[in-house]
């Protein structure tokens, strides 16, 4: 009996190995998933594993007999001796032995088959063509799927092992007491404090069976008949998430409570995963077996956030119907149960369509469960949310708008609510600051402009990345009402710019603050053109003078230039958010802010990079919580990442603080501070300005971001709704007044940027390229002073306005009168514009630019000839210019005899040559003298004034009174005389208040010489 015990287990040894792996199999699964699972998995890989082994082990050999114990015998006797010593089998025996096959034949290597001798391949081919060597395979397959099945539920133990051991004390108290949230301010002082005390707690028998109902159908619909875990939905689920599909959530009621009381929100990674099944064991083994449905149901209801600051159903429904939860309808009770997935997403107040949407789907879904029927489903369609919501009151805390982002802030990063969790937060509130913004919100210290527009504000600490203080909008009522300053998405407008145009010129391109664009004809890539906003070109601008003035053409220009890869890379690096077309391309619109958009508080992080010298931190409102019930500490990233180097930050800087004279009008606060800040505006398109009946020069949303070293500052302006009778115009300055308010009590006097050593300062002239220098003779209004990149900056002198060349080969005579001097000229110093081609693409503003030039320099600096000077002694007098290469004058007896020609323009002297002197022998040259009195005699009457004519004195026939000198003699008939050298004296002298006879003599003289001696005769007579 012994002998045939060994010999069966030699047998079916395989057979056996594959019983005891499901016994073990089954005994360690009844452990995980439960005896009736784990036998129905283990018994269909069995049923696979060793029946066909059996059966094949019954069936005898085709075409023979099945041998007796005693034929195998005679077989074995049989069995005789090759020379060669390789036993050899007959055909009979050998089938009869593969009829039965052994465990290790299963694992045997192939390799074994490869020492068969060569004259034996014949054999082992047909070995080889064996069917049940490819069944070996199929049972090892089955086999290592029994051991990984084996092995997942040995891990699948240990994990729910650790996730036990790890779970939280299950405290009854959890489930109704929360500790109070302080907040504190960044000087450590307490300023407001969330909890429990508002939460008004409702009985089961106090709910209406409608809300119950809607809730059950919408969040677990088999909640009343499984034991907190529901294994079809969480298959489901988890299937669904496999595949990318929406399947729903897996989460039961019971879950739910656990994870809102005991674990956390956390969803993504290996937290995630353990948070889930902590609340299926929180679930099934601690909350299911110590409380009944009812009382879930309770814990369920009484103690999550429900949107506008309410906590609870009761308190959820007094304020959006004002009635007790009891008093709800149909209509109502989807509502409210469609606001436990997410309170803040579909808060009727804040989302009024999305909430209609998620109450129909609610409705839906009791309808589709059973528990309202179609008149009642219908009926209750009819009641949408503009119908049900009642007028919203609620008391507000102290700095509520700054109250408001840091919950957000809080329950983004940690997955818990202040209001459900006890902590205590250490926020970066400044109260005086938050106070002022409260204070212009509110109207209290600012005049708004009318009762509809509104506004969003962030101050963000430029230094750190802080939120300091926040205006979260003027029509606000209550608790986590709608925040303009976070929630908005709106395009921003040109404050897009410098962001996305010109940041990556200056980090990447090395584009200095001179940087020349031509303000032209331009478009988008796709062949779209664009106009700048005032409807003009401009031609040839710095990229200072692009941005200041908000130019959109080359702000287009200065993206394209760039790499879109790093304009991406480097606008979401500062939290920026752009959008991409199916290809995943950024475009071009962003140039321009035509994008979904940000709001204020993205957009100040975003700026606070160049005031902070390159640096980006997301912004905080919080510096640390510390969870009250365990001390546990949480700490949020604040890590400073560089984005930008100093020496483009401050090049921007630069140019921003120009952008704010032009801009808003000023660049200093009243208290002196000087800041750096661009305005946007984004518009309307044609087809909502037709819609909505809107003005022409409508304008949608308006933006201001400025900062200075210490803080940063951005302000949205604008509508909630768009209304023909309440709309901001392109000329409204409201939103430049309301930065002004706003940055005169934030920014500090007495702080500026630093220049870092990589940027150096360089006075160059204006309309050259690459940038020259300005040269001494440059004119003050082509003069200007920009940065550079150390190593970048010009170090060549522009010879547009260089000093004219002397002329040559001077020759001077005189013939008579008249000298001739004549000379060989020289041209003025030409100006290249060959690279004009370089920087315009439209010849025909190319062309316009060139002229430009060449009116500068007719405007500016005249006609081009020379100059041709007298030489008298130490001084110059100009005879004349001319444009000609010579020059004829009469000169007199006297006269300078040297001259000096130079080089000139006819309007400016600045780049005159240094001149050529020439002498003339002027000794020879006889003057023509002459003089003559203007009038004759004069007769007239008593009592009527006297008028002295004077005389005219010629040299050569040329007028040359002005150069004279006059003696003049006075004497009457009684024999008074007197002597004067003033013509208007002789009008005062001669009286004409009686009869009398006046004798003047004029001697007049010419440099030295007299020229004539002339008598005017004046009787004054009755």
């Amino acid at each position: 009996m012994n002998k045939n015990f060994k010999k069966i287990m030699n047998m079916y040894q395989y057979e056996i190995f594959v019983g005891i792996l499901s016994i073990v199999a089954i005994i360690i699964g009844s452990m995980a998933i439960g005896f009736l699972t784990s036998f129905l998995i283990v018994g269909i890989i069995d049923l696979l594993l060793i029946v066909p082994s059996i059966i094949n082990n019954l069936k005898p050999v085709k075409g023979k007999h099945v041998q007796t114990t005693k034929e195998k015998k005679n077989t074995i006797a049989s069995t005789k001796k090759r020379n060669d010593g390789i036993k050899v089998i007959k055909k009979k025996d050998s089938e009869k032995e593969k009829s039965t096959e052994k465990f290790s034949d299963i694992f045997k290597d192939k390799k074994d088959d490869d020492k068969i001798a060569p004259r034996h391949k014949k054999e082992k081919k047909e070995k080889e063509k064996n069917p049940k060597k490819k069944k070996s395979w199929f049972k090892r397959i089955l086999i290592f799927f029994l051991l990984i099945f084996i092995i997942l539920i040995i891990t699948f133990i240990l994990f729910m092992f650790y996730i036990v051991v790890s779970a939280p004390k299950f405290d009854p108290n959890n489930l109704y007491r929360m500790e109070t949230s302080i907040l504190y301010d960044k000087d450590g002082k307490e300023w407001a404090r969330l909890g429990t005390e508002k939460r008004e707690k409702v009985k089961y028998k106090q709910l209406p069976n409608v809300l119950v109902d809607a809730v059950i159908a919408t969040e677990d619909s088999r909640f009343f008949e499984h034991n907190g875990f529901d294994l079809p939905r969480f298959l489901k689920a988890s299937f669904g998430q496999l595949l990318g599909h929406d399947a729903g959530g897996a989460s039961t009621l019971t879950m739910q409570v656990s994870k809102n009381n005991y674990t956390s929100t956390t969803a993504s990674g290996f937290e995630g995963i353990k948070r889930k099944f902590t609340d299926i064991y929180m679930s099934i083994f601690q909350i299911e077996r110590k409380y009944t449905k009812e009382e879930i149901i309770e814990f369920y209801v009484n103690q999550p956030y429900l949107g506008s600051g309410t906590y609870g159903v009761e308190q959820a429904c007094q304020t959006y119907f004002g009635k007790s939860v009891s008093d709800i309808n149909v209509a109502e009770a989807a509502l409210i149960a469609g606001l436990f997935q997410a309170p803040n997403a579909y808060d009727p107040y804040i989302h009024p369509d999305a909430s209609e949407q998620r109450r129909e789907t609610v409705l839906y879904l009791m309808r589709r469960h059973g528990y309202i029927n179609k008149d009642e489903y219908n009926a209750a369609m009819k009641l949408t949310v503009n119908k049900l919501l009642t007028n919203k009151t609620s008391e507000a805390n102290k700095y509520q708008a700054f109250l408001d982002t840091v919950i957000e802030d809080v329950e983004e990063k940690t997955g818990n609510s202040p209001y459900d969790v006890g902590m205590k937060i250490y926020t970066t509130l400044d109260s005086s600051k938050q106070e002022h913004i409260d204070s212009i919100m509110s109207g209290e210290s600012y005049y708004w402009e009318n009762p509809k527009v509104n506004a969003g504000i962030s101050v963000i600490d430029s230094k750190t990345g802080a939120v300091v203080a926040i205006g979260a909008g003027r029509d606000r009522s209550g608790e986590r009402s709608y925040n303009t300053a976070t929630m908005i998405k709106r395009q921003i407008g040109s404050t897009a710019k410098p962001l996305y145009d010109y940041a990556m010129g200056f980090e990447k391109k090395g584009w200095s603050t001179y940087q020349p664009f031509a303000d032209e004809p331009h478009s988008y890539s796709n062949g779209v053109s664009i106009d700048n906003w005032n409807r003009n070109f401009q031609g040839w601008m710095t990229l200072r003078r692009a941005l200041a003035e908000s130019r959109n053409i080359p702000a287009l220009k200065a993206f394209q230039a760039n790499k879109t890869s790093d304009i991406k890379d480097f606008v979401e690096s500062i939290g920026l958010s752009p959008e991409y077309t199916e290809d995943g391309i950024m475009h071009e619109a962003h140039a321009l802010g035509g994008y979904n958009g940000e709001s204020p508080l993205s957009l100040s992080a975003a700026y606070s990079t160049f005031a902070s010298g390159g640096y980006y931190t997301k912004p905080f409102t919080f510096t640390k919580i510390v969870y009250r019930e365990n001390d546990k500490t949480f700490e949020p990233d604040t890590e400073r990442k560089k984005v930008l180097s100093a020496e483009s930050a401050y090049m921007m800087n630069s140019v921003l603080l120009d952008a704010a004279t032009w801009g808003i009008g000023t660049n200093t606060v009243s208290n002196g501070a000087k800041f750096a800040a661009k305005t946007g505006t984004s518009n309307f398109s044609e087809e909502t300005k037709e819609k909505f009946n809107l003005r022409s020069d409508a304008v949608n949303d308006l933006w201001v971001a400025g900062y200075s070293p210490d803080y940063t500052i951005a302000i949205w302006y604008g509508y909630n709704k768009i209304n023909s009778d309440y709309v901001s115009t392109a000329s409204t300055g409201e939103h430049r007044r309301l930065f002004l308010a706003v940055a005169n009590g934030i920014f500090k006097s007495g702080s500026s940027w630093t220049k870092p050593s990589g940027v150096v300062s360089a006075t160059v002239e204006n309309y050259t390229y690459p940038a020259k220098l300005a040269s001494g003779n440059t004119p003050g209004d082509l003069r200007l002073t920009e940065l550079f990149k150390k190593g970048s900056e010009p170090t060549e002198v522009s010879s547009r306005f260089t000093k004219l060349g002397n002329v040559k080969n001077v020759r001077g005579s005189v013939n008579g009168n008249t000298v001739s001097i004549s000379w060989d000229g020289v041209s003025p110093a030409s100006y290249n514009t060959s690279w004009v081609s370089q920087v315009f693409s439209d010849s025909g503003y190319a062309n316009s630019f060139i002229g430009s030039l060449n009116a500068y320099n007719r405007s500016h600096l005249g006609e081009f000839g020379y100059k041709v000077y007298a030489k008298q002694g130490g001084s110059l007098s100009l005879i004349k210019f001319v444009t000609s290469n010579s020059i004829k004058f009469d000169v007199s007896s006297g006269d300078a005899s040297t001259y000096i020609i130079k080089s000139a323009y006819s309007i400016s002297s600045s780049l005159d040559s240094s001149g050529v002197e020439v002498n003339v022998d002027l000794s020879n040259v006889k003057s023509e003298l002459s003089a003559e009195l203007i009038g004759e005699d004069v007769k007239i009457p008593t009592d009527y004034n006297y008028s002295e004519g004077g005389y005219t004195a010629y040299e050569n026939g040329n007028d040359i009174t002005n150069k004279t000198s006059v003696s003049i003699t006075i004497s009457d008939q009684s024999g008074n005389t007197n002597t004067t050298n003033n013509l208007s004296y002789v009008s005062n002298y001669i009286k004409t208040d009686k009869e009398n006879v006046y004798t003047i003599t004029y001697k007049i003289t010419y440099k030295g010489e007299t020229i004539d001696t002339l008598t005017r005769k004046v009787t004054v007579s009755e």
